[in-house]
């Protein structure tokens, strides 16, 4: 009876091994969102927290002497598009982001770049372009990207139609999915 008991004790350690091995194995580290899934489902991140500043090594990043720049818009601005972003500069709504963010990247694609000359776009990472991480920590930004917008705060990317709704826009809605410039 005894053995039964310690080999019972034996597969019930040997189960919680098992377990938290593969519960280390799906858990994904991925810009300092730790995600755990129980399926091959993968969802989507509307925002993206920022990395904790302590846990990356100093060798990984560039020296901050650099101001790093996130990629390259790619899509031209319809006029809507221009037209939106006009009346958010008008109304000082502000999108707050951080130039390594790929939410903040996917919002950004949604203007286009003739409109992204106008929006009010607040860098919060201290080694990119323009950052003024101040503003970011005076407005409690915690991810990116966040707008906002007449004194209320919206996280994770937003349609072009929901910030029209959001910020009152009364301009023609016809937001064009525009193709990037070759």
């Amino acid at each position: 009876m005894k053995s039964k008991i310690r080999l019972s004790k034996f597969n019930l350690c040997s189960i919680g091994i098992i377990l938290t091995f593969g519960i280390f194995v799906s858990t994904k580290a991925k810009g300092g969102i730790v995600q755990f899934s129980l399926s091959d489902k993968s969802t989507q991140n509307l925002a993206q927290t920022p990395p904790s500043p302590s846990s990356p090594s100093p060798s990984s990043f560039p020296s901050p002497a650099i101001e790093q720049e996130g990629p390259e818009i790619t899509t031209e601005s319809g006029p809507q598009q221009i037209a939106l972003a006009a009346h958010l500069q008008r109304i000082k709504a502000k999108m707050y982001g951080a130039y390594w963010c790929p939410h903040c990247h996917t919002q950004q694609e949604l203007f286009g770049k003739q409109a992204l000359t106008v929006l009010t776009y607040i860098e919060c990472d201290p080694r990119g372009k323009d950052a003024q991480p101040d503003l970011c920590k005076a407005a409690n930004i915690k991810a990116y990207p966040s707008w906002e917008i007449r004194g209320k705060y919206y996280t994770g990317t937003q349609s072009l139609e929901k910030l029209a709704i959001l910020s009152g826009y009364q301009g023609s809605r016809n937001f064009q999915p525009q193709v990037p410039t070759p």
